[in-house]
């Protein structure tokens, strides 16, 4: 039980981050012409963002992936790796759903989804030895 909350803090922690991150690339780097959410207005918020803006948002999946992996480290002090690898799983799955909603990615941006399993499984991995 200990390691399904761990997880799902893990999660809460990286999508709060990954949310911000992604919000202040669209922000600086993209047009955010609404304040509606719908499928629309995300494929529109993906297609504004120039490359740097789009290289903000797999810096702050990065980010997320390791913050998330820290949570679960600072929870757990044993067998990190693998719900490390648990929650780095969670995000690419994740992540891929994204891609598939919004097709609107350039093909180098599947880049991405390496940043997912290493920095949450280092995170939670480097934190619980401290």
């Amino acid at each position: 039980m200990k390691k399904f909350l761990a997880v799902i803090a893990g999660l809460t922690v990286a999508f709060l981050l990954v949310s911000a991150g992604t919000l202040a690339s669209i922000k600086y780097f993209g047009t955010l012409q609404t304040t509606a959410f719908n499928l629309n207005a995300a494929i529109g918020m993906v297609r504004s963002l120039s490359d740097l803006g789009l290289i903000l948002v797999i810096l702050s999946h990065a980010v997320g992936s390791l913050a998330g992996g820290v949570t679960v480290g600072r929870i757990l002090k044993e067998d990190t790796m693998n719900v490390g690898l648990t929650l780095g799983a969670i995000m690419t799955i994740l992540g891929l759903v994204n891609m598939i909603i919004i097709p609107t990615y350039p093909e180098w941006f599947y880049l991405d989804f390496i940043v997912y399993i290493p920095l949450s499984m280092f995170g939670a991995n480097y934190t619980s030895k401290l």
